[in-house]
């Protein structure tokens, strides 16, 4: 069962932004109002201190009573980063944001594995990336981050990303066989598989072979479109608003619907709260051609 849902906009502020937690200081009833307004049921975990639990409690019941999904819980940090001062730091921030998820009653947290480098795993990229040492490292941060909260209804995931070695359906599925954890699970980004020319022409065929290979594992999704430049020598892919690039919502869309979990669909890095409104009444038209209800 899909459950559809975005980043919302509050009186005189803008959404949370790509890396970015909502910032819950206010009413976190006004906040879970302001999703059930856009249609929305599922949402980004705000962003909470984990010792502040009457924040936690609260916002919990606050979704809870609008029957709104908490999606994931990110913390957006190079957990490969090479200095191992911040890395450490990177790795009790992350094992923090897990232990939110689990308190709060999200379905993950989630963050993407990183490059070596030091500082933004997003700018800086390297082949070392996708040796055996980062799919070693993959393995045992996840093993650590997991025995070391224990959750027991939250999952642990890495976002698939095409510069890392969780950029493929076959490594991810390698991944969770090596983790060997029940609560680690597999956030499904389809745009963020589509790294070539083959993959942008059959992002349909993706989807169903995800399913095929981890389907039951998989926890939450992000959904967006992606368009290649043309004319052009290189490749260059762009992410788009929903329904004017390439990417097979039909496919993806009726893939996810079939699974045994309610699963979020949560729209991102769109540049507005009108781009996400378009956005979400496309993936809907979809919803209602295919006699899926969101």
């Amino acid at each position: 069962m899909i459950k559809l849902g975005g980043p919302v906009f509050m009186k005189n502020t803008k959404a949370a932004g790509p890396g970015e937690s909502y910032n819950v200081s206010g009413d976190p009833v006004l906040l879970a109002r302001k999703h059930v307004e856009k249609g929305f049921k599922a949402a980004f975990v705000p962003k909470i201190d984990l010792k502040n639990a009457e924040l936690i409690k609260a916002t919990k019941k606050a979704f809870e009573d609008e029957g709104i999904i908490l999606a994931e819980a990110g913390y957006w940090e190079n957990l490969l980063d090479t200095d191992g001062e911040t890395r450490a730091l990177h790795r009790s921030r992350m094992t923090e944001t897990l232990a939110l998820a689990e308190e709060i009653g999200a379905s993950c947290a989630l963050d993407i594995l990183g490059s070596y480098c030091h500082g933004n795993g997003n700018s800086c990229h390297t082949a070392l990336n996708f040796g055996e040492e980062a799919f070693e490292e993959a393995v045992e941060m996840a093993r650590y981050f997991l025995d070391t909260v224990k959750p027991k209804t939250a999952f642990f995931a890495y976002e698939m990303f095409p510069f890392d070695i969780t950029d493929s359906a076959e490594n991810i599925e390698r991944l969770v066989r090596a983790v060997d954890r029940r609560q680690f699970g597999v956030h499904l980004d389809l745009v963020n598989l589509v790294n070539c020319p083959r993959a942008y022409f059959t992002s349909g065929d993706i989807a169903r072979d995800c399913i095929r290979r981890f389907g039951d594992k998989i926890v939450s999704c992000h959904v967006k479109d992606i368009k290649m430049k043309e004319p052009s020598i290189s490749v260059i892919l762009e992410e788009v608003i929903m329904g004017t690039g390439n990417i097979d919502l039909k496919a993806y869309m009726r893939q996810i619907e079939g699974l045994s979990r309610p699963i979020p669909f949560m729209m991102e890095h769109l540049k507005s709260e009108e781009e996400y409104d378009i956005a979400a009444a496309r993936i809907r038209d979809t919803g209602k051609e295919l006699g899926i209800n969101l």
